[in-house]
């Protein structure tokens, strides 16, 4: 009799360990999927894109230095406080890119493909028109999927 009584208060804690395990896990999976999914829409259709967001000054200045490869479908957007011309260079970056410079509209105004650097001091790739945004993929992506001048990047519950 004694288990008996028992058990309605071990049913209960199960299935509140269980709720809240799946409210942490939730919340958890929202952040990673609304703060790193972006869109670029394209003449061609939408492009999603899973990006890092680089926000603070040290990850603005590191960027994707050091990496050896970048997966498919992936890139880090830099998000700047103001809209001005954009200068970036490839100082220890190791592999290409191509960088899209966007308007506080979302709008992509002008398009680069940068090449790691192998000499001192390295290029410099500047935009000619204000940007706000940042996003660089790997070489050749933009051209893959469509990507040109005037398309618009959408950033999801930014």
């Amino acid at each position: 009799m004694l288990l008996d009584s028992k058990r309605p208060f071990y049913f209960i804690a199960g299935f509140l360990i269980l709720a809240l395990s799946a409210m942490v896990f939730y919340s958890e999976y929202q952040k990673v999927a609304d703060e790193n999914s972006i869109t670029i829409i394209t003449g061609a259709g939408a492009m999603k894109i899973r990006a890092e967001f680089a926000k603070t000054p040290d990850q603005l200045a590191k960027g994707l230095m050091n990496r050896t490869s970048l997966p498919a479908d992936t890139g880090m957007l830099f998000i700047f406080p103001d809209e001005k011309p954009r200068s970036f260079w490839m100082k220890d970056t190791l592999i290409p890119l191509d960088l899209l410079f966007i308007s506080s509209t979302g709008r992509v105004n002008e398009m680069t493909t940068m090449q790691p650097c192998n000499e001192n001091p390295c290029p410099s790739y500047e935009s000619k028109t204000p940007a706000k945004y940042v996003l660089e993929i790997n070489s050749g992506a933009a051209a893959k999927r469509n990507i040109i001048e005037g398309d618009i990047l959408e950033i999801e519950n930014f």
